[in-house]
Order: C-alpha cells, then sequence, then structure tokens
C-alpha cells in the first residue's frame, strides 16, 4: 500500500511539472502543498512514527514509576540502617562503661584479697599475742568478750567484702558476655542491611540508565518529529516558540535561615554535612548548629521534641513521613517544608500537600 501510495505521488509531481504552463499560480500551489504534506506522511520511517514515540514515552513512565518506588524502598532501606547504626553505637558505649566497671572491680578484688591476706598472716603470726593483749587490756569478762567480737567481725566484713566484689566481677563478666553477643548480632543485622541497600542502589543505578537511555531515545524522536513539522511549517506559513518561568520563594527564620542555605547540596545516603546529606543527617547537621543534638535517624528524631499538630506548626519544626517513619523534613511556613529528598536529588523546598504520607510533627 505505502509503495502504491508513493508511486502516485511521483506521478503527481510529474502532473504538476508538466501543468506548470498550462495552470494558475494558485492551483500549482495547492498541488506542491499536497505533495508536501503526502510525502511527510509516507515517509515515517526518516523521522519516527508518532507510536513509536508515544510507546517510548509510556515506557519512560513506568520506567520513572519503578524508580520511584525504588527510591521510597531505598529510603526506608536508609533510615533502617541509620536506626541500626545508632543501635550498635549505643551497644559499643555499653560495652565500654561495662569494661571501665569490670577493670574496677577487677583492681577492687585484688586491693580486698591483699588485705585479707595480710590479715589472716598477722593473724596467724600473731595471733597469741592479740589474745594475751586483749585479755590484759580489758578490765572485766564482759569486755574481754566484746574486744573478741569485735576482731572476729573484723575478720568476718573482709570475707564478706570480697565476697560482694566477686559476686559483682562475676555479673559485670556475664554481662560483657551478653553485650558482646549482642554487638555481634547488630553488627552482622547492619552489615545485611548495609548489603541490602547496596544491591538496592545497584539496581537502581541500572534503571536509571535505562532510564536516560529512554529519554535520550524520546529526545531524538522528539528532535526528529520537530524537524519534520519545521519543514512542514516552512513549507507553508514558518513558526514560533515560547518560554517559560518559575517563581521562587520561601520564608526565613530561625533554624530555617541556617537550612535554606544548603538548598541545592545533593542527596546522599548516610551523609550528614556539609555538603552533602540524607534526610535525617540534613535535620541532624541544620539544628547541630543552634546547639541542639539530634540522632542520625528519622525514627528517633520523631521522639525528640513535644508533638505538633498539623494545623499549629511553625517554621522549624520537624515533620515526619512515612509508616513506618523514613523521612524527616524542617517546616518553613507557608505549608512548605526543607528536606534532603531521595538519591538523584538536591535538598529543597516542597509542600506538605505533595507528600501523602505525612504522619506528624515535633518541635525539639
Amino acid at each position: 500500500m505505502l509503495l502504491f501510495l508513493k508511486f502516485w505521488l511521483l506521478v503527481l509531481w510529474e502532473e504538476i511539472i508538466i501543468l506548470n504552463s498550462f495552470i494558475s499560480q494558485k492551483k500549482i500551489l495547492f498541488l506542491t502543498i499536497c505533495f508536501i504534506l503526502i510525502s511527510l506522511i509516507l515517509t515515517p520511517s526518516v523521522f519516527g512514527t508518532p507510536s513509536s514515540l508515544s510507546g517510548k514515552r509510556k515506557e519512560a513512565e513506568e520506567l520513572k514509576k519503578d524508580l520511584d518506588e525504588m527510591d521510597e524502598k531505598l529510603s526506608m532501606a536508609t533510615e533502617n540502617y541509620n536506626e541500626a547504626c545508632y543501635l550498635l553505637n549505643k551497644t559499643k558505649k555499653e560495652i565500654k562503661t561495662n569494661q571501665a566497671n569490670l577493670d574496677k572491680a577487677t583492681k577492687d578484688l585484688a586491693a580486698f584479697n591483699l588485705a585479707l591476706n595480710s590479715r589472716v598472716e598477722g593473724i596467724y603470726k600473731h595471733g597469741e599475742v592479740d589474745f594475751v593483749e586483749v585479755l590484759f587490756n580489758t578490765k572485766s569478762f564482759e569486755d574481754f568478750i566484746a574486744q573478741l567480737d569485735i576482731l572476729k567481725r573484723i575478720g568476718q566484713n573482709d570475707a564478706e567484702l570480697v565476697e560482694v566484689v566477686t559476686i559483682k566481677k562475676a555479673e559485670i563478666e556475664k554481662n560483657k558476655c551478653g553485650l558482646k553477643k549482642k554487638e555481634a548480632k547488630q553488627v552482622k543485622f547492619t552489615a545485611e542491611l548495609k548489603s541490602n541497600k547496596s544491591k538496592l542502589e545497584k539496581e537502581i543505578a541500572e534503571r536509571d540508565d535505562l532510564y536516560s537511555q529512554v529519554k535520550g531515545q524520546i529526545a531524538n524522536l522528539e528532535g526528529q518529529e520537530a524537524a519534520r513539522r519545521a519543514r512542514l511549517a516552512q513549507s507553508v506559513r514558518g513558526g514560533g516558540g515560547a518560554s517559560v518561568s518559575r517563581a521562587p520563594g520561601a520564608p526565613n527564620g530561625g533554624v530555617v535561615d541556617i537550612a535554606m542555605r544548603y538548598l541545592g547540596c545533593p542527596y546522599h545516603w548516610g551523609a550528614a554535612g556539609p555538603s552533602a546529606f540524607d534526610c535525617s543527617g540534613f535535620t541532624m547537621f541544620v539544628y547541630a548548629q543552634v546547639g541542639v543534638g539530634l540522632p542520625h535517624s528519622s525514627k528517633r528524631q520523631y521522639g525528640c521534641g513535644a508533638r505538633v499538630s498539623r494545623d499549629q506548626l511553625q517554621p522549624g519544626d520537624l515533620v515526619f513521613f512515612g509508616s513506618p517513619i523514613h523521612h524527616v523534613g524542617i517546616y518553613v511556613g507557608g505549608g512548605n517544608f526543607i528536606h534532603a529528598p531521595h538519591r538523584g536529588d538536591v535538598v529543597s523546598v516542597d509542600s506538605l500537600s505533595n507528600r501523602r504520607n505525612y504522619v506528624g510533627a515535633c518541635r525539639p
């Protein structure tokens, strides 16, 4: 069919040439335009068909949807990893404190044992002298019995003290074993989370490359289509252009002033400034500059201040998203918040209305 139409197209062009001297210029112009239109329609393989462009756009939309879902998973994986790191560091501090207690107990036990041994040695060497001294230095039998009881209790107290410290040391050593096991489990769990996160990042990078390729193909097809239309427009009546503009705007105040300085800084998981951030790393970094310490975990940050209802939000409040919580930003007023969104993005201001998974806010 296509060859048939092309054949008649050539016949039409020959007729135009033959009739050029017999018909009016208006008819020639009309036939020429018809020829151009038909030729453009019959050469889609050169410039790309609308259906192929539509198909590529649909493919790009599906890839973008997949990337958004994977970014959400990566955001959750990153915050889970941050939480695991927080707990692991907490356990390491507990181990350090426990070791200090164990060292002290060991030192005390050695000192008490030395004192007890010295006292026992003295009793063996000078027991009779001590007994005679007690006998002749007492004024009554009751006083003598009391003095002997004191000597006996001194020995008992030393022995009991050694026993108490020994028991305490054993408990600390047992706690040390428990903490070591806990640390080993947390190290393994943290490594698994990191591995899972790395796997997601690799999958996203591969999907992102594919998305970029498709976008490039779309741009190429769009360029071909634009060229085709430009040829047609130039042949018939010419063309024009258009421009777009962007509207900035976000209020400042308090920690908001500090946060706004980092607009445009790239997102990077696990980063906490000053040139790159993940979501909880960004809020932690900003608040640290006003003397407020926050943990590097959006879940933990949710418990670091008084809860605030959405209609009572003030600039500087932390706003949280996801169930379980895996994202955090700083409210800047006017229904907007500043945050480090996700991989491939930068610190930016967004509207709360654009997020469907808002869960609450707190005021550190």
